[in-house]
């Protein structure tokens, strides 16, 4: 008889459980995408039990999917499912639509107000016509001023009053027509499966013994994104960069991500672990080939859709054998986890990121660097000097390419554009017009030198005169620049004049694209005068293009 019991009783411990409530404990966000840990705490018997993470996101990525946890138990099993329906389930996915219905149903209302204002205009327009017109049976109006005035200043008021509710009108309208589109490209964003499918993980558990058990299912979804954003605040009497490092998060997935730990990566999973390889590249002789028809191609392209949508069902993970101990959980907080490849930003505190593609705001650091100053010139193009500031990246943060908003001295100068800063890399901002450096760019001269009576080539002399004036209180450093011609051609020679050079200097240098820079240090009230001459040479007969 007890041989019979033991069999039975151990069929009985299988328990097949509902939908687990779970709650988003954590999220990593990528370039494009973004890591989910779900996580649920549940008395359970032992014996073997299925538990379910219903309702989960569209975009969920099947193979990412991870299930483990603390507890006296072991994973068996984790199954990836869809159910369909015939109609909508998410509660979401409801509001957004019957919230396009209203708004759609308020435009019709203010499409009609603008027509009935400006069919009211008209009549208005017909009523002065009318008592303006003159015809035979008319002629004999009396023309009294009184009225005349009284009926100017009703068709002006009136007029004045459709004007004014027909403009609140359009623009109630331009407002509606973005609240309108917002919803559709959330509703777009969705994806039309939402309103046939499912998602959810099954995990077959088997625990040891009576007790709490903790669960964390992990799974990639695609869809969310960061971009980084900065605030430069620099201080001219201190010398000082005060750098805001932020982020602006969207997503879509269609869950609300509440007071969760949040970390952003900046690993790129889009794009291959290893090199693309290298193939024998042939050539020949071009041979045209006879097209192929529309149809044969149209089924390859159908044949590879079939067979990608019908790998996605009944997908099953890889089984887990995990023995889980209940151990204490570590929280980092606003720290910097570098890896080989990649960096993490574990951001402080909980966060909550609405599923509603608006930018949410957060602060991944805030630092404060030394900043040396120097001018920058281009007389030829601006006769103004521009600041920028040297600053190097002494912190343990990267810096990936972002907008940013520039301050100096608390006043907001501009808008740039901060290119990728590793740690220990030197960077430059350019803080917008300073007047106090005057610059001038004057044309002296231009002129043929000729070296007698048989002549066979061309010599023009260009002669410019830079002129800088430091009208600041202290000694400033300042870049300027301009550019000798260069010639496509071995019959024409550039040759510069003025200044004298050889070879480069720490104030004078000349690159490959001959642009000229000059480097100075110009103290308080210090005038420049900087000559810059050049000689082009050519062939008698022939016309230069780009002089």
């Amino acid at each position: 008889m007890k041989k019979i019991l033991l069999p039975l009783l151990l069929v009985l411990i299988v328990v097949s459980l509902g939908a687990i409530e779970s709650t988003i404990s954590a999220v990593t966000v990528y370039a494009d995408r973004a890591q989910i840990t779900r996580s649920a705490n549940t008395y359970f018997t032992k014996g073997e039990h299925k538990i379910l993470f219903d309702d989960l996101p569209q975009t969920i990525e099947q193979n990412s999917i991870q299930a483990n946890g603390k507890g006296n138990a072991i994973i068996r099993d984790v199954t990836f499912k869809t159910e369909q329906f015939a109609e909508i389930t998410d509660e979401t996915k409801k509001a957004l639509s019957d919230k396009l219905q209203q708004l759609q149903y308020t435009q019709k209302e203010l499409n009609d107000k603008t027509s009935q204002a400006s069919n009211l205009k008209q009549v208005v327009v017909n009523i002065l016509a009318k008592l303006t017109s003159t015809s035979e049976e008319t002629e004999n109006v009396e023309l009294d001023p009184e009225k005349w005035i009284k009926m100017v200043e009703f068709y002006r008021t009136k007029q004045a009053a459709l004007d004014q509710e027909i403009r609140e009108t359009d623009r109630s309208k331009r407002e509606l027509i973005g609240e309108i589109d917002k919803v559709s490209r959330e509703l777009q964003e969705l994806g039309q499966l939402a309103y046939k499918y499912k998602n959810m993980v099954e995990i077959l558990v088997d625990v040891k013994k009576d007790g709490n058990l903790k669960l964390d299912l992990s799974y990639i979804v695609y869809g969310p994104s960061w971009t980084p954003v900065y605030d430069l605040r620099v201080d001219s009497e201190y010398k000082t960069m005060h750098l805001t490092y932020k982020s602006n998060i969207f997503q879509t997935t269609g869950e609300d991500w509440k007071n969760v730990d949040l970390k952003l990566s900046t690993a790129k999973p889009n794009i291959s672990s290893q090199p693309p390889e290298l193939y024998p590249q042939y050539i020949s002789i071009y041979s045209p080939q006879p097209m192929r028809g529309t149809k044969q191609k149209m089924s390859a392209r159908s044949g590879m859709s079939n067979e990608m949508a019908t790998s996605i069902e009944g997908m099953t993970a890889s089984r887990v054998y995990q023995e889980m101990d209940m151990l204490d959980i570590e929280h980092s907080v606003s720290t910097v986890e570098s890896g080989a490849t990649s960096v993490v930003f574990d951001i402080d505190g909980s966060n909550t990121i609405k599923s509603d593609n608006e930018p949410h705001m957060v602060t991944i650091t805030i630092q404060e660097f030394p900043a040396g100053f120097r001018y920058s010139a281009i007389p030829k193009n601006s006769q103004f000097a521009y600041l920028k500031a040297k600053v190097k990246n002494d912190s343990d943060y990267p810096f990936l390419p972002g907008d940013t908003n520039v301050f100096l001295d608390n006043n907001f100068v501009a808008n740039s554009y901060l290119k990728a800063v590793a740690p220990t890399e030197e960077f430059w901002t350019f803080l917008g017009v300073d007047e106090s450096i005057k610059v001038e760019y004057k044309f002296v001269k231009k002129y043929d030198e000729t070296g007698g009576i048989f002549v066979e080539k061309n010599k023009k002399i260009f002669e410019y005169l830079i002129k800088i004036t430091n009208n600041k209180k202290t000694q400033e450093e300042i870049v300027v620049w301009d550019q000798l011609p260069i010639s496509q051609n071995e019959k024409i020679k550039v040759k510069l004049i003025e200044p004298n050079y050889k070879d480069d200097t720490e104030i004078l240098k000349i690159n490959e694209h001959k642009y000229v820079e000059w480097f100075f240090n110009p103290k308080p009230g210090e005038k420049l005068n900087i000559p810059f001459k050049f000689s082009v040479e050519y062939p008698i007969g022939t016309q230069i293009k780009g002089l």
